[in-house]
Formats: structure tokens, C-alpha cells, sequence
């Protein structure tokens, strides 16, 4: 898959742009996640620079978006080329996570 400069998304009935810029201006703002203390309802990282970040707050932290949600944080991530992955255990691996695998 070629990787888009650009990409837009809509959240509570607004577009918003973001670029691979917008999206590293947003991470220098984040702390990163830490593996040694993972957060209990995040499942889904995307690789910015030599950290990962989880992506609804990658996208919330950039200007506008609000009301994110995992899928179209990862979609929109990945479309720039940043890798996204995704934690997982026990049955997250051999089933899925339900609010995330569409």
C-alpha cells in the first residue's frame, strides 16, 4: 500500500485533515507508552520515531479531533505509514478483540 502525504477523517460530523507532520507535532507532546506499566484498556500503538504511542491519543492530540475511535486512529496512522500495532494475550489472540477486528 503506497503511503498517503495526507489523510482525512470525520469525527461528530467534522472533517479533519492530518499529515505525517501533524502527527509527529502531536507525538513530542505525548509521553510515551511504557511497556513495563501498560494501560489497562489500550490495545492499539503506533510507532512515531523510536516510541510507541497509543493511537486515539496520537490523533486527539492534534488539532481538532475529538471523539476518536481506535479503528479510525489506526487506519489513519497506518495510511501515513506509521506502523501500528496491537497488544495482546490470552484470548485477544486467538479471538480477537470484538470492538476492534472490523
Amino acid at each position: 500500500m503506497p503511503i498517503a502525504s495526507e489523510t482525512a477523517f470525520t469525527t461528530s460530523d467534522t472533517a479533519h485533515r492530518l499529515t505525517a507532520d501533524t502527527v509527529r507535532a502531536a507525538a513530542t507532546r505525548l509521553t510515551p507508552a511504557d511497556s513495563a506499566d501498560p494501560h489497562p484498556t489500550r490495545s492499539w500503538y503506533a510507532l512515531v520515531g523510536t516510541h510507541l504511542y497509543y493511537v486515539v491519543d496520537l490523533l486527539e492530540e492534534t488539532p481538532g479531533p475529538g471523539n476518536v475511535t481506535a479503528r479510525t486512529a489506526r487506519m489513519r496512522l497506518a495510511e501515513l505509514g506509521f506502523p501500528v500495532f496491537a497488544l495482546a494475550w490470552n484470548t485477544l489472540l486467538t479471538k480477537g478483540h470484538p470492538g476492534h477486528t472490523g
